[in-house]
């Protein structure tokens, strides 16, 4: 667990009355991180932890890192680019926003970005010098007050601000923009500049005022002789606050009973033109009230009103003409919006309080303080170099404790030297111990407020820089030339002499006395001090040796581990003797430590020279404290610490005391949660809530460059959390992000993603939930699902049907080796059969018969030829290069010019163009090639004719083929068929046509193949 630091920086005075003032945090426009303009009138926190503020250039977005602009150059309508003076809410999501100058008013939404104007329809027209305020009551109801007009209210079903006069103000009655809603008492009160104080009773329905009063309520009674009022406040104890103007502004206080306070002391503080106008009052109940050229925070200590404005002081700096409004953050901050731009303070919202005192003398020079005493009573005294010893109540108030009020006549020299304090110690019989300068030290009893005052010997006119209590009722004194002297109630010893100043002497748990050297590093003795049991020297590295010669404070972690703050962090174990470093590199602010002090928890606070720091033991973590957290004097507290008994860390130095004050030990460590805050779709801004609602974000494969921004919503603690993301689908490894807050992803490659992140603070807790938003970058169209389904199953359908073709050429083929091997078979096959008869007959003739042996060679022959041809037509129709009806049409065109010329026939071949161009396969080519040459060979051989004509053409998707001549005819009817006439017809049957034969005696013949085509 941690030690979360809230802060209020106290300056005291002590010849005046203490003031409280803060250490102011600036965001400015040149700042860099987005603030639009430097006056900024309104701020509002929504419940995701946004803050919402209005500028004169409109509405802006904090996430804690960044500020985000929305103007009328979004399109989800036209928001204005004005001066924005109030942000309301009165439900989720939904920001009311009242642009000043415009006379408009308008709602927001927070997560889509859209704006709607909302009408104000007064009964009359209003004043043209007015001031309107936007508010909201307890119930949710919205309204606008308008001085020297009256009170609208928003009216959801007409969508405008219409007169209300509900509240029942008497006739005549105009009240100021500054009313009062009592939730407590359930009232409204109204304060009326030119009439006097109204207040409207919820239960009753009634209004009372300084005239009508019958239920006798003491505030309207005890203000009945003011007859005007400007501003009035109820705060947290039920004191009334009131104010008025007549030549002057009159500021009022009274308790609930009417009694007039005094509580306004302090409000004239500022000498030049102000007005209070406003007022603001934290949880710690801190009362604000602030104006133009006001800002006033009450001491509830000293009852009274301290002003804050242009300290020479750093710690407390703040410029401004106006303060416009005070708001408190969820983290306990405090934001003011003023016309020099946002101030941020942290007033002290969590366990621990911090106080800086600023220390001043009544007279003389500054304080400078050497070491810090908390009484057995619960005082506090500091010691301090010439001014004495400055003594403080419970609330670091001074009084007179009598230390030197009865001082012997010393000279000079010795009266100056026992104000020249440097120690303080007090023993369990309650006897206080002061070392002073030159050897000299006073015993004072603070029961019977007297001092003895008394040179000890043994120092040798050193400087006592250092008492501490041993084992028993013994002390230890350490002096400037470095003497070690032990008293043990009686005598006072010299045990050691370093010859250097001792910076203090620590007695361990075990008895063991540590001492830490000025340019001598640190001595470890016995229980008795008498033997050195080990010294610790600078050196080149750890291991045996301290960072540095220079050692300036002792604490003990635990039993074993004692740590010296010697430059760096060095931790001595006891029963090894070696050392270790704690560094820079390890996250030390400077390697420059100079006090160290263990809390009731276990935790080390240190003061360095870049100011404090918090080392965990159990992590090894090391937590900065800055200017944010109002630490503004640590580099200055280095010379003394302490913590009291009731749990305070307190550091000292200079004329400064930072104090932490004590808290509760359980402390919610666990830092807040990360919230996806802006989505960046290349320079677009997409709204994110409405993306987080969504299962997930859809995006079109061109939108895969993109910048996420996230925060834990914390301005506070921005510098104390660290990032990690992860986007899932690209690595599930977490990353370090840098401290922008921010991640851009370029060219993603489509698919689904998840982008994580999750914060950690300085002590490594991890915030309770990851902040998640699932992103789907589809694919272009030629890698969806579909596409590629698609192409696939056309990719298969070419597939098959190229496997489809390929069985059907296949089938082609064999269908075409079956056809050609039964021609084959059936005609060269039975011609060989027959040549093979006829060879035989021959040769049985040859000597016997020779004329017959001459016919039987001659039809040999016929059948060669015959076979011969059948087979050039087989070998010719499977020839690829013949695959077309226009080589047909050639070879018919021969194969007829040839038959016919050899029987010096005239011969007429027609062939219309469209022929070419018939596409029928190679059997339909072979078939009709076989059917025509059949028809020729007839008439070249039986018909006698000597003309012929051979007619293809075209007609009605119908292949025609004629074959005619001017022979001696013959009876069709009377006709044997023959093989001729029936392969003709085998094969015409085939092609699906149809041959038709027309011959008569004397009158030629004519052959007629119709093929349809397909």
């Amino acid at each position: 667990m941690r030690y979360l630091l809230t802060i209020a920086v106290l300056f005291c005075c002590l010849n005046a009355e203490s003031q409280t003032a803060f250490a102011f945090n600036h965001i400015a426009s040149e700042d860099g991180v987005g603030l639009n303009s430097d006056v900024v009138y309104t701020t509002y926190q929504d419940e995701k932890g946004f803050i919402w503020i209005g500028t004169s250039n409109g509405l802006q977005r904090f996430d804690g890192a960044r500020f985000t602009s929305f103007s009328s150059a979004s399109d989800k309508g036209d928001l204005p680019v004005s001066d924005l003076v109030k942000i309301i809410s009165v439900q989720k999501n939904q920001l009311w926003l009242h642009f000043q100058n415009r006379g408009e008013v308008g709602v927001f939404n927070t997560v889509n970005f859209q704006y709607r104007k909302v009408n104000i329809l007064p009964a009359r027209p209003l004043p043209l010098r007015r001031e309107v305020k936007l508010w909201k009551d307890s119930k949710g109801g919205v309204y606008l007050s308008v001085w020297l007009y009256g009170i609208l209210k928003y009216n959801a079903q007409k969508d405008a601000f219409i007169d209300f006069d509900g509240f029942h103000l008497p006739e005549g009655w105009k009240p100021t923009a500054h009313l009062y809603e009592d939730t407590v008492t359930h009232r409204f009160w109204f304060p009326c500049a030119d009439s006097g104080l109204a207040m409207y009773d919820v239960a009753t329905g009634k209004t009372y005022t300084q005239k009508f009063n019958p239920i006798r309520h003491p505030i309207l009674e005890r203000y009945a002789q003011n007859p005007s009022t400007s501003e009035i406040y109820i705060d947290s104890k039920r004191r009334y606050w009131i104010f008025h103007w007549d030549t002057a502004h009159h500021r009022l206080c009274y308790s609930e009973d009417g009694a007039m306070l005094k509580d306004t002391a302090g409000l004239s503080e500022n000498d030049g033109y102000q007005e209070l106008r406003h007022f603001f009052e934290s949880r710690r109940k801190e009362l604000w009230l602030y104006g133009p050229n006001s800002l006033y925070t009450y001491d509830n200590d000293l009852n009274r009103f301290f002003f804050s404005k242009g300290s020479n002081r750093q710690v407390d700096f703040i410029q401004y003409g106006t303060v416009y409004q005070m708001m408190e953050d969820r983290d306990g901050g405090i934001w003011l919006a003023t016309d020099n731009g946002l101030y941020f303070l942290n007033s002290g919202g969590r366990s621990w309080d911090v106080k800086n005192y600023f220390l001043s003398p009544k007279e003389g020079a500054a304080y400078e303080i050497t070491d810090i005493l908390q009484l057995q009573t619960g005082e506090y005294w500091l010691s301090s170099w010439g001014n004495g010893v400055l003594t403080l109540d419970r609330k670091f108030q001074r009084y007179e404790a009598g230390i030197y009020s009865r001082i012997p006549d010393f000279n000079r020299i010795r009266n100056n030297q026992y104000r020249q304090t440097w120690t303080l110690h007090q023993q369990a019989n309650g006897l206080i111990w002061i070392g002073c300068q030159a050897g000299n030290y006073i015993l004072h009893n603070p029961a019977t407020r007297t001092s003895t005052f008394h040179q000890l010997s043994e120092a040798e006119n050193a400087t006592i820089r250092f008492i501490t209590a041993g084992t028993g009722n013994s002390l230890w004194i350490g002096t400037q030339r470095g003497h070690l002297i032990k008293h043990d109630g009686a005598t006072f010893t010299t045990v050691q002499k370093f010859n250097t100043i001792v910076r203090k002497v620590f007695i361990d748990k075990q008895g063991l006395i540590w001492v830490a050297l000025e340019g001598d590093g640190l001595y470890c003795l016995n229980e008795t001090g008498e033997k050195i049991l080990h010294h610790y020297a600078a050196g080149n590295e750890d291991g045996d040796h301290l960072f540095q010669n220079n050692a300036f404070d002792i604490e003990q972690l635990n039993d074993s581990v004692i740590i010296c703050a010697a430059g760096a962090m060095n931790f001595i174990y006891k029963k090894t003797g070696k050392v270790k470093w704690l560094t820079v590199e390890d996250g030390l602010p400077g390697n420059t430590l100079m006090r160290i002090r263990r809390d009731h928890m276990g935790y080390m606070w240190m003061i360095t020279a870049n100011g404090l720091c918090r080392y965990n033991p159990v992590n090894h973590r090391i937590t900065p404290y800055g200017r944010k957290d109002a630490v503004t004097v640590a580099r200055i507290t280095r010379e003394a610490d302490y913590l009291s008994a009731d749990n305070h860390l307190m550091f000292a130095g200079g004329a400064n005391l930072l104090v932490f004050k004590g808290g509760t030990d359980e402390i919610d460590n666990r830092p807040p949660d990360v919230l996806i805050t802006d989505f960046k779709l290349f320079n677009r801004y997409l709204p994110v809530d409405s993306l987080l609602e969504q299962p997930y974000m859809r995006l079109k494969n061109d939108q895969n460059s993109f910048t996420i921004n996230f925060s834990s919503l914390s301005y506070l603690q921005r510098e104390k959390l660290v990032y990690y993301y992860r986007m899932k689908g690209i690595s599930d490894d977490w990353i370090k992000a840098d401290g922008a807050g921010s991640v851009s992803f370029t060219l993603l490659p489509p698919g689904k993603y998840t982008f994580e992140v999750y914060c950690e603070n300085i002590d490594g807790v991890r915030s309770k939930n990851i902040a998640s938003i699932s992103i789907h970058i589809q694919p272009p169209f030629w890698r969806t699902a579909w596409f590629v389904s698609t192409l696939l199953t056309i990719v298969a359908i070419i597939a098959y049907s190229m496997h489809r073709l390929r069985i059907k050429r296949i089938l082609a083929v064999e269908k075409i080796r079956n056809r050609v091997a039964r021609d084959l078979h059936d005609d060269m096959g039975s011609t060989l059969s027959t040549i093979n008869i006829l060879s035989s007959m021959a040769k049985a003739k040859l000597n016997t018969d020779v004329q017959k042996t001459g016919e039987y060679i001659n039809k040999i022959s016929d059948n060669s030829q015959r076979m011969m041809e059948a087979m050039d037509d087989i070998v010719w129709a499977i020839k690829p290069a013949n695959d077309s009806m226009h080589k047909v049409v050639g070879r018919m065109r021969e194969f007829a010019t040839n038959v016919f010329e050899a029987k010096d026939i005239e011969l007429e071949f027609i062939a219309e163009e469209a022929v070419n161009n018939v596409n029928i396969n190679m059997e339909a080519r072979r078939d009709f090639f076989l059917v025509f040459k059949e028809a020729v060979n007839n008439a070249a051989k039986y018909s006698k004719c000597d003309r012929a004509v051979v007619e293809i053409n075209v007609d009605h998707h119908k292949l025609i083929l004629q074959v005619k001549d001017n022979g001696i005819g013959f009876d069709v009817k009377a006709a044997d068929g023959g093989n001729g006439l029936g392969n003709m017809q085998k094969r015409a049957d085939a092609l699906r046509g149809k041959i038709q034969i027309q011959s008569l005696p004397g009158e030629g013949t004519t052959v007629t193949l119709t093929v349809p085509l397909n």
